[in-house]
């Protein structure tokens, strides 16, 4: 294995493992607004009424959001660790995954933002926003997240340009090099080898 992988172009698995750092935090984003729901427990007052109560969402259902959070960097590295059997353009199908990673991700972020919400009527934080306490009202935390994941998604596609920019630099210069003559050898800058010089100093 480690044979297999000796003699391989690294650049499009580094661009894509720096490529899946903003990916992965757009996924957690996107991956909470969708999943993430709080536990329920209801209790029934003397009255006969039924009140449901409010909890922070169980360790299932967070174990789950991040899941799938892995699963979009999880992608674009498996695409990197592809890419490096590419002689020639490797970071540039890296850099285009990405980019394209990064505009399916949001697709459905105001929906999933509605959704979140009207499944936390308290807001995140559980607290109602008549309550002093209250540090997060009914829908401000979707709508940070929301923002949070669209910015994150422009912040990979800047860097995806960033990144075909700096290899297109570095194949010019690559080639703007291979395409200077070579060097005439040493020999031919002597004259018939090396000079001649007489006993008193002076060359003949």
């Amino acid at each position: 294995m480690r044979r297999l992988f000796r003699d391989r172009n690294r650049a499009p698995l580094a661009v894509a493992a720096l490529l899946s750092f903003p990916l992965f935090f757009a996924a957690l984003m996107a991956a909470s607004l969708d999943v993430e729901k709080p536990a329920l427990s209801q209790t029934t007052t003397a009255a006969g009424k039924v009140v449901t109560h409010y909890h922070n969402a169980a360790a299932g259902t967070e174990a789950k959001i991040w899941g799938l959070a892995l699963v979009v960097p999880a992608i674009l590295l498996a695409i990197g660790l592809a890419a490096m059997f590419w002689r020639r353009g490797g970071t540039y199908v890296v850099a285009a995954a990405a980019v394209a990673l990064a505009v399916v991700l949001p697709d459905r972020l105001d929906v999933w933002a509605r959704r979140h919400t009207t499944r936390f009527p308290l807001g995140v934080d559980l607290v109602p926003d008549s309550d002093p306490s209250d540090l997060s009202s009914r829908g401000e935390w979707e709508h940070n997240a929301r923002e949070t994941a669209f910015s994150l998604a422009h912040w990979t596609i800047g860097l995806a340009v960033a990144a075909v920019a700096v290899a297109t630099a570095l194949a010019l210069l690559r080639r703007r090099r291979g395409a200077r003559p070579p060097l005439p050898p040493v020999e031919a800058l002597t004259t018939g080898g090396a000079p001649q010089v007489a006993a008193g100093g002076d060359a003949e």
